[in-house]
């Protein structure tokens, strides 16, 4: 899996993760081939997900999505076109890639475009189970054996992922009219829609925070619970994964003593501090 700098493989750089990001020191001490099918299914989920920001035209933005449906069958067909999906063909073969989780993510950003709100736990589940959840079992794939406890230890972590995810980037998301957080829990602290889309700071909305604070919390426990139960091989294959959620708990901490203020402002960890938490976690398990 060559590496060589040509435009095709700098385009795929370019929409893979950024150096110094929490994935960029996730997947740090993996080996350099299986990184690099790493870094290409990165590129691979940006370049879809993306479609749903770059593209103000729904309609053209369901014609690029079809599009991708029909390059991933071509991908696992050994024919793809795209540069990103022809750096994928040899991985596809060399790891057992599921075609389904590719669909998956595709069909995520088809939900996006469907509705900007989730009315409740149940919607919002699915559509993290379809992009993240899915995301992380593929790189599961590339990382360790394809068993039923690994993957349903991924697709739990990348579940708990992507909503602490979505907590942290709350202001960002309601800047581009999005509400990610179900409908029924901001109900339940007396919080509008428009609260949250006009940057209302307020008690009630610290309460908020703070419950949902709490449920990725237990979604984190729900992973770990399911990472201890893995085989010793995999535990260490998938240590990535417990540097990639480690990392997400410790910006949850950093955004919760900054008294949850999301709606207005970005809370970044220092690389100093993600390198200490990712060589903990790879030295120690």
């Amino acid at each position: 899996m060559s590496n060589t700098h040509t435009p095709s493989s700098q385009y795929r750089q370019e929409k893979s993760y950024k150096h110094g990001s929490s994935a960029y020191y996730s997947y740090l001490f993996v080996s350099e081939d299986k990184r690099l099918v790493i870094e290409n299914l990165y590129a691979f989920l940006h370049e879809v997900t993306d479609i749903l920001y770059i593209t103000s035209d729904s309609s053209v933005a369901r014609i690029k999505l079809a599009w991708w449906k029909e390059e991933i069958d071509k991908l696992f067909h050994g024919k793809a076109e795209h540069p990103i999906s022809q750096a994928l063909m040899e991985a596809v073969k060399t790891y057992g890639l599921s075609q389904q989780y590719f669909l998956y993510i595709i069909e995520s950003v088809e939900m996006d475009l469907s509705h900007n709100r989730y009315l409740d736990w149940t919607s919002l589940k699915n559509f993290c189970t379809m992009q993240s959840g899915a995301f992380a079992c593929l790189i599961t794939q590339v990382l360790s054996d394809t068993t039923e406890t690994n993957i349903r230890f991924a697709q739990q972590m990348g579940i708990a992922v992507q909503f602490a995810n979505l907590l942290r980037k709350l202001g960002e998301d309601a800047a581009q009219g999005r509400i990610y957080i179900p409908m029924d829990f901001l109900r339940e602290h007396q919080l509008k829609a428009a609260d949250i889309l006009n940057g209302k700071y307020s008690d009630e909305f610290k309460a908020f925070m703070q419950a949902q604070g709490h449920r990725a919390h237990e979604l984190f426990t729900e992973a770990f619970a399911l990472y201890a139960n893995l085989n010793k091989a995999s535990k260490k294959e998938l240590r990535p994964c417990i540097i990639r959620a480690k990392l997400s708990l410790k910006l949850l901490k950093a955004i919760e003593k900054d008294q949850w203020r999301v709606l207005d402002k970005g809370i970044s960890l220092s690389p100093l501090s993600k390198l200490f938490t990712a060589a903990k976690v790879w030295l120690l398990g």
